[in-house]
């Protein structure tokens, strides 16, 4: 993932207390530890010749590297934004609620990883010890969380997630409860015997499970194994609180045609669908398709959730000018390599101009969701913001 190695460092600030400074100090602090204990040391020498403590300079510490304007990317050769990355993320999703929410009070909006966003983390130099804070705001626009990979496909599909990473998501999860949030784990396996294991680790959390066939993590069709959702049931479903299950399929390419793909959601039996509005990331779905996929096999309505990917600007998509590319418009930053479906481009998610393209009217990305009848949002490439932060 994205943010695995912030992931840890904040792992071993919150959880590791006991652990000796020298694991927590990697990347951009590891280099500010050094350049500190650099002046620590040279400022010794003078006390050794007998000058007096008043003598000596004052201790100033080594700009946040975090933070500080005039941070050049020596890969890029470009200056990295004078941002709070994580804050301005909080802020994206928060403003995009709240817009949503003003139109539609029961529309949902869930969050996809992007755990660390849900608090405050405050760190000292040399502490291995943080104070948390929720961050109430953000929690108050959300509705659910979705965590990938809690037990399965974390690096790999099928094998195991690591047992820390595992431990530090469920932490994440259990301090969370107060906060009424809807819980959808996905894991990626497609054996039976994993998928009970896993079930039976979250049945203190009450969370919606899904476990996605492969290839990969790709997302490209619906499970077969189990061959029927577990919890199916016939009754209406108008809202993901009202859920015993859900599938999710943001591919649909393997489906080959618009058609064939929603005749085979139509022919499921999930509380809760989440997919892209676009068959193929390029096709939109029409108000028809939605009064289709609307209902369950068995005949009553289901609620359906659309993706929505706010962190990076992606080529395939509607939105996206032939003549744009890095640097043109401002918003758009350098290309994604870790992009996940297709072509991506990093962006400037706090600029306005990238925000008015995702919500704020009806002809915005969100807008056009809204007005197809989707139940809600899942909200994808939050962990943008820990890949600025190591910029």
């Amino acid at each position: 993932m994205a943010e695995a190695g912030w992931r840890k460092m904040w792992h071993q600030i919150r959880d590791d207390h006991s652990q000796e400074p020298k694991r927590l100090l990697f990347g951009s602090r590891w280099k500010f530890v050094l350049a500190t204990c650099s002046v620590l040391f040279s400022s010794a020498m003078p006390i050794a010749n007998n000058a007096s403590a008043q003598q000596l300079e004052p201790f100033v510490p080594a700009p946040n590297s975090l933070s500080a304007p005039g941070n050049r990317n020596e890969a890029t050769g470009t200056e990295k934004p004078d941002v709070q990355f994580a804050d301005e993320m909080r802020n994206l999703v928060i403003q995009l609620s709240r817009w949503a929410k003003s139109y539609r009070s029961d529309f949902s909006i869930i969050a996809l990883n992007g755990l660390e966003l849900t608090e405050y983390l405050e760190t000292t130099l040399f502490a291995s010890r943080g104070t948390a804070e929720p961050a109430r705001n953000y929690l108050r626009a959300l509705d659910g969380i979705m965590i990938e990979a809690p037990f399965y496909g974390y690096d790999t599909y099928g094998e195991p997630t690591d047992s820390e990473e595992t431990k530090y998501i469920l932490g994440y999860l259990e301090r969370l409860k107060t906060a009424g949030l809807e819980y959808f784990a996905l894991d990626y396996t497609d054996k039976s015997d994993a998928q009970q294991a896993a079930r039976q680790k979250l049945s203190g959390l009450d969370a919606l499970y899904y476990a996605a066939p492969p290839p990969d993590k790709q997302l490209s069709t619906l499970a077969k194994v189990p061959r029927t959702p577990i919890g199916a049931n016939p009754h209406v479903i108008d809202n993901i609180r009202d859920a015993k299950n859900y599938g999710i399929v943001l591919d649909s390419s393997p489906y080959g045609t618009k058609e064939a793909f929603i005749n085979a959601l139509i022919d499921t039996n999930y509380d809760v669908l989440i997919i892209d509005p676009f068959h193929r990331g390029t096709i939109p779905l029409t108000y028809e398709d939605m009064k289709r996929l609307r209902y369950k096999k068995v005949g009553t309505p289901r609620t359906i959730l659309a993706y929505l990917n706010i962190g990076t600007a992606e080529t395939y998509r509607y939105y996206w000018q032939n003549n744009w590319r890095a640097g043109s418009p401002d918003f758009i930053g350098e290309g994604n390599l870790d992009a996940r479906w297709g072509q991506e481009h990093h962006v400037y998610y706090w600029s306005q101009a990238w925000q008015n393209i995702l919500f704020g009217s009806e002809n915005s990305y969100l807008g056009g969701i809204m007005k197809l009848g989707f139940d809600g949002v899942v909200l994808g490439g939050l962990g943008e913001y820990s890949w600025w932060l190591d910029y």
